[in-house]
């Protein structure tokens, strides 16, 4: 049976002039089909009588049929006998209505359809074949699947990225741990090895108290012991009548003459003036630990994640440099002489509305410039960085400026040198402290903290990488603390400045 089928196929698929399956078939206007290239040769010779006529029903043509149209649906058909080994479609799986094989795909309505429904239910549509509605699709989804392989791609190395940030801020916090307890114990330490010294003292003192007060006491016992046998000698002579006893004793008392020579030990043993210095350094220790420390949790976020700015002055001031004042410039140096930096402006950073000069140490910003092409010079903001970074230990410089129109701070290299979002402070990647004539804050990721205003014309910024901190002093007579940040330095930061119109910055060399 199905060998009879499968003949009665071919011989619906085969040209009526060569008799063979059809090879690109085409249809004429009379509905008969043909190999293309067969009808071609008979077109090519034609006869006087009928110059041009269909070879199977001999209907005239008036003039040769150009162009050929391809019968797409009965090109398929042979597609899928040749491919099948004649086998026709199976019935089963086709189209419901008509029992036929779905050759064809109308896009208008999105779904496969037979040669009967192409001339009925979608006349007029948006037909195209299976095979080539196939292809598209194929082309489409091999699109998508390169873009789910890109976005896999970026979404696994954020991956990578985060865990290594995780085990960065584990090693951070292990270190910090390590650090402080480290300082915590020898703190603890000392203060255990002055309380032992400061208790001895006063134990020795009370025993050398005690043990001249047992003296004099001792010597007055034996004092008094003697005054009542003499008392006694006394009243026994006064009520004897014997005027030869009386005259016989002594007018003079050696134990009442020799009375002034003990001295009385002091009742008050003075130690709180002999211990005033100590004191004074346990009194300030418990203002740092009940006041600043304390109060630095007190007023920190309540917040999972980590802080980026402290909330009290005087605590990291005291914690990460024990100075709060200092009175002459030379005093104000001295905590910071071994960890003062010589820092130097990268001319590869500079915006070219800036100048640089004096060995790079001093930005203006009154002439433009026309510095060479390069990736790391900033384009939209007038920013600088310097040369030097910093990753580990302490550092300190200093920053003269000419009027208060100034950002100083830190920044990761990666900052963004093209947009807007390059001015220190107003990203995720860098610390700053804003300086205007009415108005100091301090930012950090677009996040703003109004500081009072002041007028500082010299200023410190202590870097401590290894606590976390970010400290600026204002300078002039005295040394203040502005404002501190607290946060986890991941990557080498490069000291920064932004400077306004007209307003000059000089990197200050060490004292």
């Amino acid at each position: 049976m199905a060998t009879l089928q499968s003949r009665e196929l071919e011989e619906k698929l085969s040209c009526p002039i060569c008799l063979d399956i059809f090879t690109e078939p085409v249809t004429t206007r009379c509905g008969h089909n043909f190999c293309k290239s067969c009808l071609e040769k008979h077109l090519d010779h034609p006869r006087a009588a009928a110059p041009y006529d269909c070879p199977s029903c001999r209907t005239v043509f008036e003039q040769r049929p150009e162009p050929l149209c391809r019968n797409l649906v009965l090109a398929d058909m042979v597609q899928i006998v040749r491919l099948r080994g004649s086998e026709p479609p199976h019935p089963q799986g086709g189209c419901p209505a008509h029992h036929k094989a779905l050759e064809l795909y109308c896009r208008k309505e999105r779904q496969c359809i037979c040669s009967v429904c192409a001339t009925r239910e979608h006349k007029g549509h948006d037909l195209v074949t299976v095979d080539d509605e196939r292809l598209q699709r194929e082309k489409e989804l091999v699109a998508k699947h390169e873009e789910m392989e890109r976005q896999l791609k970026k979404t696994e190395g954020l991956i990578d990225k985060l865990k290594q940030q995780k085990i960065s801020v584990k090693d951070c916090a292990s270190r910090a741990q390590t650090n402080y307890d480290n300082k915590f114990v020898m703190l603890k330490k000392e203060l255990e090895e002055v309380q032992d010294k400061v208790l001895e003292y006063i134990a020795n003192e009370e025993q050398l108290a005690l043990e001249q007060a047992d003296s004099a006491l001792e010597r007055l016992e034996e004092k008094c012991n003697e005054l009542r046998e003499v008392r006694l000698k006394l009243a026994t002579t006064l009520k004897s009548n014997d005027s030869v006893q009386i005259l016989k004793f002594p007018q003079e008392i050696p134990v009442i003459k020799r009375q002034q020579d003990i001295v009385l030990p002091p009742s008050d043993l003075a130690i709180e003036n002999k211990l005033e210095g100590v004191k004074r350094a346990l009194e300030q220790i418990c203002i740092l630990t009940d006041q600043n420390l304390q109060g630095f949790f007190r007023q920190a976020p309540e917040s999972l994640d980590i802080p980026e700015s402290t909330a009290t002055e005087q605590c990291v001031s005291a914690v990460a440099l024990g100075l709060q004042l200092c009175t002459t410039h030379e005093h104000i140096r001295e905590p910071f002489r071994q960890s003062y930096r010589q820092l130097s402006f990268n001319p590869n950073t500079v915006h070219r509305f800036l100048t640089l000069s004096k060995g790079n140490r001093r930005v203006s910003h009154k002439d433009t410039q026309k510095y060479p092409m390069h990736e790391e010079r900033f384009e939209k903001v007038w920013q600088v960085l310097c040369c030097e970074s910093f990753d580990t230990g302490q550092h300190y410089w200093e920053v003269q400026i000419s009027s208060q129109w100034v950002y100083l701070g830190v920044t990761y290299k990666k900052i963004s040198r093209r947009d807007d979002s390059a001015l220190i402070g107003r990203n995720s990647v860098s610390w700053a402290l804003q300086l205007f004539s009415k108005s100091y804050s301090a930012w950090h990721n677009s996040q703003e903290e109004k500081l009072p205003p002041a007028n500082y014309g010299r200023v410190g910024v202590y870097l401590d990488c290894t606590m976390g901190t970010l400290s600026f002093y204002g300078i002039n007579n005295t040394m203040t603390l502005i404002h501190t940040f607290q946060s986890v330095f991941i990557e080498p930061l490069y000291p920064a400045v932004w400077v306004g119109d007209d307003v000059v910055a000089t990197l200050c060399l060490p004292p």
